[in-house]
C-alpha cells in the first residue's frame, strides 16, 4: 500500500494481480514438497480472485502436468437460510463456475455446526429441488425481492441441477470425508495429485 500509494482495497487487488509475477517461484516451492494434494485458499472477496483475469490464470498455472483441479465454492450457512440469500449465493456460484470453465466445481455448505439439522436439510433440498426453492421463495419473501427471487429461481428450474451441495464443518470435521469422496469421483482416481 505504501509503495504504490493505495488504500486497503487497492492494495489487495494489486497484490492479487502481482501474484502472477511469482507463479514460477510458487510452482518450484510446491514441487519441492512433492505433495499429494495442493489446497489454495484464496481471498473471500470474489472480485479479488474469481472475477479478475488473474484468478483463472493462477488456477491454470499452478497445475503440474496431468494434475486434476477443482474449485470449491463455499455457501455460508448463515447467509443462505432465506431463499433470497440462497439464490444470491447460487448466482455467485454459477458465475464462478462460468469463470473457471474447464475446472470442476464443488459447492460446500460451510459452518453447518452453527445451524440445526432441519435448516441443513432445507438448504440441501433447495440445492437439488428448485421447485421447493421457488415455493419457499413464494411463501417467505415479499415485494420486489420476492418477484426477483421467483424469476431467478425459475431460471434455475429451467437449467436443472447444479453441483451437489456438500454440508461441511471444519470445527467438527463433518463432511470432510464426503468432500474427499467427491474429489475422488471427480478425478476418478485416488492416486492423482489434486489442486
Amino acid at each position: 500500500m505504501e509503495q504504490y500509494g493505495l488504500g486497503p482495497n487497492g492494495g489487495m487487488i494489486l497484490a492479487s494481480d502481482l501474484m502472477v509475477n511469482f507463479l514460477d517461484d510458487l510452482k518450484e516451492e510446491i514441487d519441492e514438497y512433492n505433495p499429494d494434494w495442493i489446497f489454495v485458499d484464496t481471498a473471500g472477496q470474489l472480485e479479488l480472485f474469481a472475477f479478475r483475469e488473474t484468478g483463472p490464470l493462477i488456477a491454470s498455472a499452478l497445475g503440474f502436468g496431468d494434475v486434476q483441479r477443482s474449485v470449491s465454492f463455499l455457501f455460508d450457512s448463515n447467509f443462505v437460510l432465506r431463499p433470497n440469500g440462497f439464490i444470491s449465493t447460487l448466482l455467485l456460484a454459477a458465475s464462478v463456475q462460468f469463470r473457471f470453465r474447464n475446472i470442476s466445481q464443488i459447492n460446500v455448505l460451510s459452518k453447518v455446526d452453527i445451524i440445526d439439522e432441519d435448516q441443513i436439510d432445507m438448504i440441501i433440498n433447495w440445492s437439488h429441488d428448485f421447485q421447493a426453492l421457488a415455493d419457499s421463495t413464494n411463501e417467505r419473501e415479499k415485494g420486489l425481492i420476492r418477484e426477483l427471487s421467483m424469476l431467478v429461481s425459475e431460471v434455475f428450474v429451467q437449467m436443472g441441477s447444479t453441483s451437489e451441495l456438500i454440508p461441511c464443518s471444519t470445527r467438527k470435521d463433518d463432511g470432510l470425508d464426503i468432500i474427499f469422496g467427491h474429489l475422488q469421483r471427480v478425478f476418478d482416481s485416488d492416486e492423482s495429485k489434486f489442486y
